[in-house]
C-alpha cells in the first residue's frame, strides 16, 4: 500500500477577514505601482509604459466596477 496523504483545513471568521484585508493592500499597491510607472515610463521609454497599461488595463478601467482576483498561498519548500 502505497503514501496516503490527508489534508485538514480549518477556518475561522478572523483568519477570512485578515486574508481578505491582506489581499486588499495588495491589490492596492499593486494598482498603484502600475499608476506610477506608466507615468514615470512615458516621460523616455513609452514602448514600455504601454506594455504596463496593457497588462493592468482592466484594473485602470474606471468602467470596470469588479475584478476577480485569484490569489495563491506560498507553498514553500
Amino acid at each position: 500500500m502505497g503514501t496516503q496523504h490527508t489534508i485538514i483545513a480549518t477556518s475561522s471568521d478572523a483568519i477570512c477577514v485578515k486574508t481578505m484585508e491582506t489581499l486588499e493592500n495588495v491589490v492596492i499597491s499593486s494598482h498603484d505601482w502600475a499608476v506610477d510607472r506608466i507615468h514615470y515610463l512615458a516621460e523616455s521609454d513609452v514602448a514600455n509604459a504601454y506594455a504596463v497599461q496593457c497588462e493592468f488595463s482592466e484594473w485602470l478601467d474606471p468602467d470596470i466596477e469588479d475584478h476577480n482576483v485569484f490569489s495563491l498561498e506560498y507553498i514553500g519548500d
